[in-house]
């Protein structure tokens, strides 16, 4: 089946991972390549997702754990969460203050507030829950990545999961009752389709004066910007370098070889420990675009500016940094590497900066409008924005959005020691030969018949080990008067993100 469905837990409460698989034609060559995605309930997450490097080997991309537990305890106060392929919401990236006003279009809502020519309503101030320095940051510290979200379609035709999380009127501060889905969906020709969906829902009323008013506010105007926050390695995370053959050579040299039967692949005698350092120095980027969305020095917000990186003088230094434009049509092995400004941008922490979209794409469609439009008006568009291409593996994502923005993150915040356990592998060992993947040289190991050690790959997630490719509508766009309106959603609309992320190889 193309849909393959684990409980992993069923008290306190249900924990489900999907499994979607497909056997595609994407690539070079033609040949078919196996392709799969899986999806926790917990965070709605994106644990794993794998796709043929240029060698028709399987190599999975994204960033994150073995062990769902993992993907809880990071979450929890104290620890440190990358939100590693989860669903960011009900607003991605800032709020400024953790404060934002808005009144409602309900009608009922409009009812219970009266205004006078000498006593004029004023607007309601929502004050949400401070995540991040004085800011609400992803939803806050129990955003829609914390949450366990609930399996409500399984398509085996479409090969595709949809979530749904329920966060009631006045949620850690948010208005309104705000039904949102996401859906997850592999096709034939290497694409991860995840398409979000939001509206606000009356809920059942259960009785007495005090339900009966909070049932009242579940239509009260909100506002939602949602994404996915994986971090990508198109290295593949568990793919040693070919600088590593050596490291291989010298564990199982110095280590004597074990007779008899292995009971046990934990036994330290028996396994052979090879840590991946993973990095994403070595990709390449092209984007749409080389518009900044200008954010304070101090106070890391939008401060309403919109800056081309080439145009601007005073930016001049950091153009070689930031502007990742060109020619979609040369080779992506010639667009730019991120290895130089991860290393020149000040601050040490490389890129997190949010660039704004055009919405107009190689063919030239009419863009979408950044100032003063709806939060459906970029539904169901989605052109071409960037190009992220490994040279190592061959493995190229090209991504299509219907938003205005992309966030670039590199991981900066990142620490291997602040991460307990991540993603590992056994490998088997043919014969005396060891390798993991074409893209590194093959390694061959001295074995002798009833040898039963085992070689056991860790990845290791430090600062640059991933990069993200978040898009969103402009972070704090809610204190934009020109912004608002991509983020303010009413009882009559819905909103609807469309994001494609297509694998290939070559």
């Amino acid at each position: 089946m193309p849909v393959k469905t684990t409980i992993l837990a069923s008290e306190p409460v249900v924990v489900q991972q999907h499994e979607l698989t497909l056997t595609t034609n994407a690539g070079t060559n033609n040949k078919e390549k196996a392709f799969s995605a899986t999806i926790l309930t917990y965070g709605a997450t994106l644990t794993h997702l794998t796709c043929p490097d240029r060698w028709n080997q399987p190599q999975d991309v994204v960033l994150g754990f073995d062990h769902w537990q993992d993907y809880v305890a990071q979450a929890q106060p104290g620890a440190l969460n990358p939100y590693f392929g989860s669903i960011i919401g009900p607003t991605a990236s800032r709020i400024a203050n953790a404060t934002f006003q808005l009144e409602s279009t309900h009608a009922h809502n409009l009812a219970t507030t009266t205004t006078t020519a000498t006593s004029p309503a004023q607007v309601p101030t929502h004050v949400l829950q401070v995540s991040n320095g004085l800011d609400c940051h992803h939803g806050g510290p129990k955003g829609f990545d914390k949450q366990h979200w609930t399996t409500v379609n399984v398509n085996q035709d479409e090969t595709s999961v949809t979530l749904e999380w329920v966060s009631p009127h006045g949620d850690y501060g948010y208005p309104g009752r705000l039904v949102s889905r996401v859906q997850y969906k592999l096709t034939g020709q290497g694409e991860l389709i995840i398409e979000f969906s939001a509206q606000l829902k009356e809920g059942g009323k259960t009785g007495g004066a005090i339900a009966q008013d909070t049932s009242s506010m579940d239509l009260h105007s909100t506002i939602v910007s949602l994404t996915n926050h994986a971090y990508w390695n198109l290295d593949g995370v568990l793919n040693p370098p070919e600088d590593q053959e050596d490291q291989f050579q010298s564990l199982f040299l110095e280590t004597p070889p074990i007779s008899g039967t292995a009971t046990n692949n934990n036994d330290n005698n028996k396994v052979v420990v090879i840590k991946n350092p993973c990095t994403v120095k070595d990709h390449t980027l092209w984007l749409s675009t080389s518009t900044l969305v200008e954010l304070g020095n101090k106070h890391p917000v939008p401060t309403g500016v919109l800056i081309d990186v080439t145009q601007t003088p005073e930016l001049h230094i950091q153009k070689e940094l930031l502007d990742f434009t060109g020619t979609e049509i040369h080779p992506v092995s010639r667009n730019k590497a991120l290895g130089y400004g991860l290393d020149s941008i000040p601050g040490g922490y490389g890129y997190d900066h949010v660039f704004a979209l055009d919405g107009t794409d190689a063919n030239h469609t009419t863009p979408v409008p950044v100032n003063d439009v709806g939060i459906q008006a970029y539904w169901p568009r989605t052109p071409h924005v960037a190009t992220l291409y490994s040279p190592r593996s061959g493995i190229r994502l090209d991504l299509s959005t219907s938003e205005p923005a992309v966030v670039l993150y590199a991981a900066g915040y990142l620490d291997k020691s602040l991460l307990p356990r991540t993603k590992s592998k056994i490998l088997d060992i043919p014969g005396n030969s060891l390798a993991t993947s074409p893209a590194a040289a093959p390694t061959f190991v001295p074995t002798v018949p009833g040898d039963e050690r085992k070689v056991k790959i860790e990845a290791e997630f430090d600062k640059f080990a991933g990069f993200c490719l978040e898009p969103i509508r402009f972070p704090d766009a809610i204190h934009h008067r020109d912004w608002a309106g991509m983020v303010t959603l009413h009882h009559d609309q819905v909103y609807r993100q469309r994001s494609v992320y297509k694998f290939s190889s070559e």
